[in-house]
């Protein structure tokens, strides 16, 4: 698993080839990252190789992006494959049509920094849309506000994704979208936020 700023590293990979339509060098990629050491955008890129993200260098590259990108369409794949699957969690309104909407860039709604997917296992937020199977986008926080989606980490040992809130006497209350489900009840700390749910997406 990636570290947050190797994962940063490579969700700028991703949007400089996005945006550019090339491969970017150390140098862009250090400068859209702020990074001033070359060396340590070297260092970012030799583990993003080992982990399977890149393929080794060619000639004078550092690094060459995998086949199946360079012959994409940048923003397709950028699209497609911007968000890391990170696990599994436990755990509708129909979406109405807008008119006279030229584009819309998914993109903008899931893809940023610090942020990535796990897909749903269960029935516990089918009240408000979210299904078993269905992938949500999590913002990585150590917060969160009451009534906020999050992935609660509980006794550090199992995540789930419920409606969070704070109680007066100092418990959490971890409730979820289903009337017939029970909210559940921890300390405050027993429980570890790992990130606040910030979009949905299901394959039809």
């Amino acid at each position: 698993m990636l570290t947050r700023r190797q994962q940063e590293i490579w969700e700028v990979i991703q949007h400089l080839y996005c945006q550019n339509g090339y491969q970017p060098t150390l140098d862009e990629i250090g400068q859209q990252a702020g990074i001033n050491a070359r060396s340590t955008v070297h260092q970012h890129i030799q583990t993003l190789i080992r982990e399977g993200y890149l393929n080794p260098a060619e000639g004078k590259k550092a690094y060459r992006l995998p086949k199946a990108v360079e012959d994409s369409h940048p923003q397709m794949y950028l699209a497609l494959t911007g968000l890391p699957l990170q696990g599994r969690i436990a755990a509708g309104r129909p979406i109405e049509a807008i008119p006279d909407t030229t584009e819309v860039n998914p993109n903008e709604f899931f893809i940023g920094a610090d942020r990535y997917a796990l897909e749903v296992q269960g029935e516990s937020m089918i009240d408000i849309g979210i299904m078993d199977g269905d992938y949500v986008v999590v913002q990585r926080s150590e917060e969160a506000n009451n009534n906020d989606i999050v992935v609660a980490l509980i006794e550090r040992e199992e995540a789930t994704l419920k409606r969070i809130f704070y109680l007066p006497d100092g418990c959490v209350e971890l409730r979820p979208e289903n009337k017939t489900m029970q909210s559940l009840f921890y300390p405050a700390e027993s429980v570890q936020i790992q990130g606040r749910m910030i979009g949905l997406f299901r394959r039809m």
